[in-house]
């Protein structure tokens, strides 16, 4: 082999393996990745059960079992960090250009309206204090007139947006890496919505598989992450 070619080499074993501080999120983004799944279906099925749609219903649920409502919120904000994270470590798993962009715009969309919705649950615990200490009309007129600030539109729908469409686009993105096959790509799509628009255990049952390509996500992490401590020991 020419010494002309070594640079070459070293170019292609530089981007065979992740690098820098992204590359310690692996391990534990991974794991997050894995229990994610859990804490969404558990903080859907301990949601507190309403009569309707309408603010009064919504808020009266919250009101009416402070400890549900704390437990079904607590299980949904720690569901989506573990997402947010998850989605920046599984940028570690594309080792090439293929799939990188596709990758790296959906884990961006999935890790920002993550942390939006994440942060928004905590009204979760002052509906059900107003509707605990209000009569219902005065909570919903407090609701409704913070719901129609702009910025808490804004925070609100990125919040729903932007995993809604940010964990589709992720999931094509690794499997055009290679990392997903590309049948599970679609079912991402029903994760958030299938569980709330089925009800009971079969839409939980259904929810469960939409949230397959996660778990196969965070395995993957879990296990390259694994393999690259094992090569790094081996090369030592």
């Amino acid at each position: 082999m020419s010494t002309t070619s070594m640079p070459s080499v070293r170019d292609e074993r530089a981007t065979a393996r992740p690098q820098g501080a992204l590359a310690r999120l692996a391990p534990p983004g991974g794991a997050g990745l894995l229990l994610a799944p859990l804490l969404m279906l558990g903080a859907t099925a301990t949601s507190p059960p309403q009569a309707d749609d309408s603010p009064a219903a919504y808020i009266e649920s919250l009101a009416a079992d402070p400890a549900l409502t704390a437990l079904s919120a607590g299980l949904f904000h720690y569901g989506w960090l573990f997402i947010a994270f998850g989605a920046l470590a599984a940028l570690t798993l594309v080792r090439g250009r293929r799939g990188r962009a596709l990758t790296t715009v959906g884990a961006l969309m999935t890790a920002v309206g993550a942390f939006q919705i994440g942060g928004l649950l905590l009204s979760d615990w002052y509906l059900a204090a107003l509707g605990a200490e209000l009569p219902v009309t005065d909570a919903v007129r407090v609701f409704e007139a913070v719901g129609t600030d702009v910025w808490m539109l804004t925070w609100l729908q990125s919040g729903r947006l932007l995993p809604l469409l940010g964990m589709p686009v992720l999931f094509a993105g690794l499997a055009r890496a290679g990392v997903l096959p590309w049948w599970l790509v679609p079912g991402s799509l029903g994760a958030m919505i299938v569980p709330f628009v089925v009800p009971g255990p079969l839409g939980l049952a259904l929810g469960a598989v939409c949230w397959a390509p996660m778990v196969l996500t965070g395995y993957r992490l879990v296990r390259r992450a694994r393999a690259d401590v094992r090569d790094a020991e081996a090369r030592g």
